[in-house]
């Protein structure tokens, strides 16, 4: 399992798309902004919020769109928390 520490956010532009293939058991999490996320054969829409998670529960591919500047981090379920990233660093690096 990779330790949580090791996990590194994803930064997306807005009106960027983030690629997550064959990740069902992962969880998604809002660090930063607003993203959408949609899985293959799922009729549900989700928007994420700063500090809001997802478990993806479908094989196949899983698509995140940013509504604004956001930035994401996927890893182990139940593991991960906004709280342990930083958003103005984040914000920062992207810059």
């Amino acid at each position: 399992m990779q330790h949580v520490l090791d996990i590194q956010p994803v930064r997306l532009p807005a009106r960027s798309v983030h690629r997550i293939e064959g990740s069902k058991g992962q969880q998604v999490t809002a660090v930063s902004g607003v993203v959408w996320l949609t899985q293959a054969r799922d009729d549900r829409d989700v928007v994420l919020s700063r500090g809001e998670s997802f478990i993806l529960d479908r094989k196949g591919l899983a698509v995140v769109y940013a509504l604004k500047d956001a930035a994401i981090v996927v890893g182990p379920a139940g593991h991960i928390t906004a709280a342990a990233f930083d958003p103005s660093a984040i914000q920062s690096a992207a810059a």
